[in-house]
This record gives structure tokens, C-alpha cells and sequence, in this order.
């Protein structure tokens, strides 16, 4: 390590890891790393050795640096508990408009955690039931699609998972298409006609 590097046990700082934090939110965290570093800067500013002027840069630089990184760190963080608050994101619900009532958001329903998560488990579960309802239907299914919809939010202008479509394009199962016009196959006996006549 350079002579210049601010080291967690200089700082006594752990970035990124916290130990016991005594039940501090991740932003009182970061305030606390910042107000350390910043008083460490503070004294490294201080100290007037002319000596140790270069150095003394290098660690200014990089507490400089880690500081800015902390900070950028805390207002991503602040500006997302903010738009999670706006009224209209708090307020949104989502229900299943879908003939299906085997799935979940029967009834509308705030989603938990990851909205696009929840989403897309839900966009599953009409996968899944449509799959089997085609072959309990003796259908085979030619392709299935699922659309994430997103949105703007009026209220804060942020970004939102708006719901999901699934597509099922499903057909009749084709006859076995192994014996074709000039294909025999002696154990079933199928296609002789076609080679003795061909």
C-alpha cells in the first residue's frame, strides 16, 4: 500500500461493510463515513510539514475523492426514497384482468419488494396454466410471449413496471411426421404401399 492511502485502519472506516452498526439505515451510515473522512481531511489539511507536501496532496486527493463517491452515494439514495414516497407510486395497485382465476392479483393488491419481480412471477404463473391447459386440450404450443409494460408516473415523472401481457399461440398436434410420402418403416408397417407403388 502507498505511503499516501487512507486505509480503514487509519479511518477506522469499513466501506461498503459495515460490522455492528447498531441498527443504523444505510444513509446514517454513509453520513457517518462522510463526517469521518471529512474530519480526517480536516487534519490532514492542518498539518504543516513541508516535508510530507506531496503526500499530503495525494491524501487530500484521494479523501477528496472517497468523500465525493459517499456523497453521490447518499443523494442516489435519498432521491429514490423520494420518489418513493410521491402519493401516486405509494397508492399504485395491480390486479390480473386476465379470464384466468388461477393466478395471483385476482383482486387489486399493492405489489411487494420488486414490483418487476412480482410481475414477471405473475407473467409465469399464465405460462405455466396456459401450457397445461393446451395439453389437456391435446394442443401443442406454437409460441408464447410475455410484455412487460412500463410507464411514466404523472405525479414524480419516474419510471414504472405498469403490468405485463402474456401471448399463447397454441394449434391442434399434427399427426406423427416421421413417415413421410416414400419413408417404410417395417415394425409399424406404415408407408410399404407408397415404396412398392413408388
Amino acid at each position: 500500500m502507498s505511503a499516501y492511502a487512507v486505509n480503514n485502519n487509519e479511518t477506522g472506516l469499513s466501506f461498503g461493510a459495515y460490522g455492528s452498526d447498531g441498527g443504523l439505515t444505510t444513509k446514517e451510515k454513509l453520513s457517518d463515513s462522510i463526517a469521518k473522512l471529512e474530519k480526517i481531511r480536516d487534519s490532514v489539511k492542518s498539518s504543516k510539514q513541508a516535508t510530507d507536501a506531496a503526500i499530503n496532496d495525494k491524501r487530500l486527493t484521494d479523501l477528496e475523492n472517497r468523500i465525493s463517491n459517499l456523497k453521490r452515494r447518499r443523494d442516489r439514495l435519498e432521491s429514490r426514497e423520494d420518489s418513493e414516497g410521491c402519493r401516486t407510486c405509494k397508492n399504485r395497485k395491480y390486479q390480473d384482468e386476465s379470464d384466468d382465476p388461477g393466478v395471483s392479483f385476482k383482486s387489486a393488491a399493492k405489489a411487494k419488494g420488486d414490483v418487476g419481480a412480482a410481475v414477471r412471477s405473475h407473467e409465469q404463473e399464465h405460462v405455466t396454466r396456459d401450457r397445461a391447459e393446451a395439453e389437456r386440450e391435446g394442443r401443442e404450443v406454437v409460441s408464447q410471449n410475455v410484455r412487460i409494460k412500463t410507464a411514466v408516473c404523472p405525479e414524480c415523472g419516474k419510471n414504472y413496471v405498469a403490468g405485463g401481457e402474456t401471448t399463447t399461440v397454441t394449434r391442434a398436434k399434427q399427426p406423427d411426421s416421421r413417415f413421410s410420402v416414400g419413408m417404410s418403416d417395417a415394425k409399424m408397417e406404415k408407408g410399404k404401399f407408397l415404396n412398392l407403388v413408388a
